[in-house]
């Protein structure tokens, strides 16, 4: 255990502008084959929803961000990897504080 509860945010995942970054934090979930990275998730439970964060690249080169309230998704970005993981930390720290998640 890392001592992290639930509604505390991840704050050595804070600066991670990285899918590697992010897989480095118990909190995050990645996937992968043939050395790269297919999917980075993490769930987590706010507000009485859970929610998912999920990011995986396109084929474009780009990377895709979404967001699942329930079975819902709820907003969808694509961009860089770096900026991505910055918005998808943010959506968290949101999130886990009560506030919206764009907020």
């Amino acid at each position: 255990m890392n001592g992290r509860t639930e509604d505390q945010p991840e704050e050595h995942a804070g600066a991670a502008t990285s899918v590697a970054g992010l897989g480095r934090t118990p909190e995050w979930t990645v996937s992968g084959s043939r050395g790269r990275w297919t999917t980075a998730e993490r769930t987590l439970h706010a507000g009485g929803r859970r929610w998912v964060i999920g990011l995986t690249p396109t084929a474009g080169g780009e990377t895709a961000l979404m967001l699942w309230r329930g079975d819902e998704v709820v907003a969808h970005r694509r961009g860089t990897e770096a900026a991505l993981c910055g918005t998808a930390l943010r959506w968290v720290g949101n999130l886990l504080a009560g506030r919206p998640f764009d907020g």
